[in-house]
């Protein structure tokens, strides 16, 4: 029996037909062993067949990309490539959840939801009042600096001291002063 190496050899040179059937007959068990640990779970968020349809070439390209010098042997190296497949597969999945347009149609958001909704938009906008009748502009800029920003991240304090020169505290302190006074605004004429 022909090595896998001197197989490899071959598919890497061009003669790729029979050594590559060769190579694909001995380790399609490994490939779809490791496919079936990350697809056995019926919650599993990826396709066992779609995995499957790529076995041949996953081979293939791990054959091309193999280096003995690397001292694992092709099985392993194999064993790996499949298990990048079906990681990479389950990232890409949880980043696209499908779903269609039927369930977006049939489930619309029930009325609590909308309620909660409404509340919370009121209670932005009674906020927005508050902090533009501020007198004090330190409060304005304290929350421009840390609530404004592109990433959807809180700007740190330390940043919002050394913006304003202030120190970290201070800064907290008038940010906290001001969050109560709306709450108490709030609680006074909306509950």
């Amino acid at each position: 029996m022909e090595s896998d190496l001197s197989l490899i050899n071959r598919i890497k040179n061009g003669d790729g037909g029979d050594s590559l059937t060769s190579l694909i007959e001995r380790h399609s068990g490994i490939y779809v062993y490791v496919v079936d640990q990350f697809t056995k779970s019926p919650n599993s968020l990826i396709d066992r067949d779609t995995i499957m349809k790529e076995k041949d070439h996953t081979i293939f390209i791990a054959a091309l990309n193999y280096n003995p010098d690397c001292k694992s042997k092709f099985s392993t190296y194999l064993a790996n490539e499949a298990k990048w497949k079906c990681l990479n597969a389950i990232s890409k999945a949880k980043r696209r959840r499908e779903t269609s347009f039927e369930d977006i149609k049939n489930d619309p958001a029930s009325e609590e939801d909308s309620c909660q909704h409404l509340i919370k938009v009121e209670s932005f906008n009674f906020f927005k009042n508050m902090l533009n009748e501020e007198k004090d502009e330190r409060v304005k800029k304290i929350i421009d600096i840390r609530y404004n920003t592109t990433n959807n991240k809180l700007v740190p304090w330390r940043v919002v001291a050394e913006k304003l020169d202030m120190s970290i505290q201070g800064c907290i302190n008038i940010h906290n002063k001001f969050i109560k006074k709306v709450r108490n605004e709030l609680n006074k004429n909306y509950v």
